[in-house]
């Protein structure tokens, strides 16, 4: 089991997560499956069946996240099972794999029926040979698929996709399995989730766009938007490379920054500068910092900076430089920092 896997399952496993994305995707954000009545189940999909020859034929497949869902509505209860799997790579054959777990879920329910049946001898006929009554009723199976990255899913969504057919009359012959995919980068209304995990695919969706990413969580008005649990962290870290970096604790929650803005945050609060600051990078100073943008400079900064602080002072040099790659880069590339100082000759 890789590391992404090992961090998504235990994601997704939290059972107000597992509830969130099955309203969104099942019931359009309507808060339908309850958290407190999901069940987990295991994730083993095992079926025995046995050929015309008697010859008994095994097959065992693993799921990322199985659990027992109760759906209430106007025309009843409804039992279902819903699986999740999740991926952080494109899976060109996610419709087949997801449809054996789902066949094989059902051929499991068959067989608890055929077994009870033979231990209460009450059945007969055709119905004796089938293993299975004519009043026998199997839970619905879903599964859900969450794409962990950014990005378009460019592979098939169904079975009929993956098939070489040009004649569509065969089609008609042939049963059509669907792939129930979420992907971050489809969802238009990340409000229809109530836990983080709205914010979190919303950051997803923004990964690769920088500046979205900086107006979005650093320069709201309210600081929430910045606001990701430990096992949010981790998970953005390992799948969209987010280096995300923690700070202080609020509410059970974490406050993140991304790259060299933690630092620069941090420092605006101890230097108490004064005005609003404006530009995509800001540095450690002391006194008033003044934002202005000209062309595709982004700041000055005004003021002094502090004696033997040389992460402020290198971050001072390259905003006059106007070299935006390397600023970027500087909190988490030792290498090129230690360049970076000898070439300014800071230290």
């Amino acid at each position: 089991m890789g590391k992404n896997d090992s961090i998504t399952k235990k994601y997704m496993r939290q059972n107000d997560r597992f509830a969130d994305v099955c309203n969104y995707y099942l019931f359009d954000g309507e808060s339908v499956v309850k958290a407190d009545e999901l069940e987990e189940k295991d994730i083993t999909e095992l079926a025995v069946i046995k050929d015309k020859n008697s010859k008994v034929i095994t097959t065992q497949k693993f799921r990322d996240v199985l659990k027992n869902c109760i759906v209430k509505s106007a025309n009843g209860v409804t039992y279902m099972l819903i699986g999740i799997e999740n991926q952080t790579d494109i899976h060109y054959a996610m419709v087949i794999k997801n449809m054996v777990y789902d066949a094989l879920n059902y051929a499991t329910q068959a067989e608890q029926c055929a077994k009870q049946h033979r231990d209460d001898k009450d059945l007969d006929g055709a119905e004796f040979l089938s293993g299975f009554a004519k009043t026998d009723k199997l839970m619905p199976v879903i599964t859900i698929t969450i794409y962990w990255n950014s990005g378009k899913w460019d592979g098939s969504r169904s079975l009929h996709e993956m098939l070489d057919v040009k004649d569509k009359n065969i089609l008609e012959y042939v049963s059509d399995y669907k792939l129930n995919l979420v992907v971050p980068d489809d969802i238009e209304d990340f409000n229809k989730f109530n836990t983080e995990l709205g914010k979190v695919f919303d950051f997803i969706s923004y990964s690769e766009n920088k500046d979205e990413i900086r107006r979005r969580f650093y320069e709201s008005e309210s600081n929430e938007e910045g606001m990701f649990s430990a096992d949010a962290i981790t998970l953005l870290n390992e799948c969209v490379k987010a280096n995300l970096k923690t700070t202080k604790k609020k509410g059970g929650k974490t406050d993140v920054c991304k790259g060299i803005k933690d630092l620069v945050e941090e420092e605006k609060e101890k230097s108490r500068t004064e005005g609003r600051t404006e530009g995509r990078i800001e540095g450690r100073t002391e006194g008033r910092i003044e934002g202005r943008t000209e062309g595709e400079r982004i700041g000055e900064i005004r003021g002094e900076i502090r004696g033997e602080d040389y992460m402020a002072t290198l971050v001072g040099k390259l905003l006059e430089d106007n070299r935006m790659s390397e600023l970027q880069k500087i909190s988490s590339d030792k290498e090129l920092r230690e360049k970076l100082y000898k070439e300014y000759g800071i230290k």
